[in-house]
């Protein structure tokens, strides 16, 4: 069957990208031909942004139709209005391992069974002109004789946002359309729930059962010994900081920032998805504040500990109670030294990865089969 993927996959992020190929190599796995079909972004839901906020959301929207033509990109380029940054190309030039072309949006394209999922697919109160309030990632208007999701997730909209937003009857009849439903937290199970979406099933990221991190993956150069740092670019605070400097220091490691710049470390690296495996796995120790951090860390079975934010508190939170590592999660900068001493082992969570990878393959097996013509 010819199945298609709508996902987060262009967004410039390691974790983005690791569960779009993960979700893929699930996917090939049962024997179907996959590509990525784009969804088309929207406005953001009224009330969310300002007049201005909304004129930027739609230049912002203009200016990537136009990048997404070679002309366009030619323009764009020449007069400086389009800059990539280095992890901008590194991006591109991976995208060709998800069989994505960077310079051409694939929308609209039929494919017999469409899979919205995994990420943050669901997560239609963010503001900016990227996604908005999409209604082709809530299961509605696509091109496809089946549509089902995968591990999706209303990110940090709440059922409150729905209601204060007022979508919610929008969002209850966007997933009509869906003829299976999987989420990857309990928020977003009870957002469903509660709009009388039934038979929900849950399920891990792909990054988490797909054993991408199995595969050969390139390789990289990095001091002999270090330590990683993985967030958002300064997101980490001075006290935050000062204590990642100071197990450091205890250890006698380097620190290295990969994906976001920390002023703090020894080195910041603008590195490929197709490499930030390696940097993980060659680590001493990994402190991250991030979802797909935590997975990273997990798969390459390196020690770690979690700080959490405001913004992404309920999905950290709910992926460490189902892999059972709440302990990972440093509440304060002066907890990071206790958990970071504690010893992991995992071959309790590989047993639980497994059992989830099984679960996994059998709803994909067995929902993506509807979409199959009867001739």
């Amino acid at each position: 069957m010819r199945v298609g993927i709508m996902s987060m996959q262009r967004v410039v992020n390691h974790g983005s990208f690791m569960q779009a190929y993960g979700l893929r190599c699930m996917i090939e796995s049962l024997g179907h031909d996959v590509l990525f079909v784009d969804y088309r972004p929207a406005p953001c839901v009224p009330g969310l942004r300002s007049r201005g906020e909304r004129v930027m959301d739609l230049l912002g929207r203009f200016k990537a139709d136009v990048r997404f033509t070679d002309a366009g990109r030619r323009a764009l380029t020449a007069t400086g209005i389009y800059k990539p940054t280095p992890m901008d190309i590194e991006y591109e030039r991976c995208l060709a391992l998800l069989g994505v072309d960077p310079r051409k949006r694939n929308i609209g394209e039929y494919v017999d069974t469409l899979v919205v999922g995994s990420d943050e697919v669901f997560n239609c109160t963010q503001a900016g002109p990227n996604v908005g309030f999409c209604r082709q990632l809530l299961g509605q208007g696509n091109n496809c004789n089946a549509v089902i999701s995968y591990a999706g997730s209303f990110g940090h909209t709440t059922l409150s946002d729905l209601k204060k937003f007022h979508v919610i009857d929008d969002v209850r009849e966007c997933f009509k359309c869906f003829d299976a439903v999987s989420v990857r937290d309990e928020n977003s199970c009870a957002i469903l729930e509660t709009l009388g979406i039934t038979n929900i099933r849950t399920h891990l990221d792909p990054v988490l059962v797909s054993g991408v991190e199995k595969l050969d993956w390139k390789p990289v150069l990095t001091p002999e010994r270090y330590a990683l740092v993985y967030g958002y670019e300064n997101r980490f605070t001075k006290a935050e900081g000062e204590a990642v400097r100071e197990m450091a220091r205890r250890r006698g490691v380097k620190l290295l920032a990969v994906y976001g710049h920390q002023d703090f470390c020894d080195e910041n690296v603008d590195c490929g998805p197709d490499e930030i495996l390696s940097y993980f796995r060659g680590a001493e120790f990994v402190v991250t504040d991030t979802f797909h951090g935590t997975i990273f860390s997990v798969i390459t079975h390196t020690p770690f500990a979690v700080i959490k934010r405001g913004q992404n508190a309920n999905k950290l939170i709910d992926l460490l109670k189902r892999l059972s590592l709440e302990d990972r999660l440093a509440a304060t900068p002066e907890a990071l030294p206790c958990v970071l001493d504690q010893t992991m082992t995992f071959d309790k969570l590989d047993a639980v990865r497994a059992a989830a990878r099984e679960s996994s393959l059998s709803y994909l097996r067995n929902n993506i089969s509807v979409g199959e013509e009867v001739w």
